[in-house]
């Protein structure tokens, strides 16, 4: 079996691409206690103790907001750290699997952003991704960097978790309905990653995103459909505003939507509707 090594192992997506890819690979998880991603040293002794075939690096920093705040500490773990996996590939010899996001554009138009649209960061975190984005892309001899949005699971922090909670608490939410885009499952995310390696599609960047698209608004309006027969949730109504009316410390694009076609050619596969995924989602939730 190939060994495989899966960095932020605590994460959601980390979580999950341990848990699918045990019975495949020889699978080391690290979480942040164990493995520093941003000392080369550190990292370097560890892949030169387990010698891994594989790298999949699902360590972020990922609070939006706080990066304003922690610009340092976001350009370190999504920049430096993600340089030093991809100069480190090449002494290995092992692939490098990255994920970076679609706030690394700010799309004026309205169609599904393709891979090599301009890039062009509007907050800290973007920029920072795109950073280390373009670090792989320089330096790294075999890797993978997969863009992904909106990314939910049935566990750890994410929007529809937070929305759930929130709607055992209050019978009233205001959602900003004017930022589209598309939710991601970790379960497509894990699939398309296992089946990339499988097949060896062409190393490069893809988007990985369900077809469909909708904005923030309608991810809560779909869980007020699905929790309004459910006695243990009170929300009753959910407004849309605009987000010059939903202040936030971070600019977030207005439109993010990424186009899927790339890896659907690669792969040969088809890739269902965000609702269909989410229906999913909501079933393993018990509502």
């Amino acid at each position: 079996m190939k060994k495989l090594i899966v960095l932020g192992s605590n994460g959601q997506l980390g979580k999950k691409i341990v848990c699918d890819f045990e019975a495949f690979f020889d699978v080391t998880p690290l979480d942040r206690n164990s493995c520093d991603i941003t000392k080369f040293d550190d990292l370097k002794e560890l892949f030169s103790k387990y010698k891994p075939d594989i790298v999949i690096n699902c360590a972020a920093y990922t609070n939006v907001d706080l990066a304003e705040k922690e610009s340092k500490k976001c350009f370190l773990v999504n920049f430096n750290a993600v340089e030093n996996l991809a100069k480190l590939s090449n002494i290995y010899d092992y692939t490098l699997i990255h994920f970076s996001t679609d706030y690394v554009f700010n799309s004026k138009k309205k169609t599904p952003i393709k891979e090599n649209d301009t890039q062009h960061p509007i907050n800290i975190y973007g920029k920072s991704k795109l950073k280390g984005e373009q670090a792989i892309e320089q330096i790294s001899r075999k890797y993978y960097t997969f863009r992904i949005s909106w990314v939910y699971s049935n566990f750890g922090m994410n929007f529809p978790k937070t929305i759930l909670k929130l709607a055992k608490e209050k019978e009233v939410l205001d959602i900003v309905n004017d930022q589209y885009g598309c939710p991601t499952p970790v379960e497509l995310i894990s699939k398309i990653v296992h089946l990339a390696l499988k097949k060896n599609i062409p190393i490069g960047t893809y988007n990985v995103s369900p077809d469909g698209c909708c904005s923030w608004y309608e991810i809560a309006q779909k869980i007020l459909d699905y929790t309004n027969t459910n006695k243990s949730y009170i929300l009753k109504n959910i407004n849309g505003v605009s987000s010059s009316e939903f202040r936030s410390v971070a600019r977030r694009p207005k439109f993010s939507l990424l186009d899927n076609n790339k890896i659907k050619d690669a792969l040969d596969i088809r890739i269902d509707d965000w609702a269909l995924y989410f229906k999913e989602f909501i079933h393993r939730e018990n509502i």
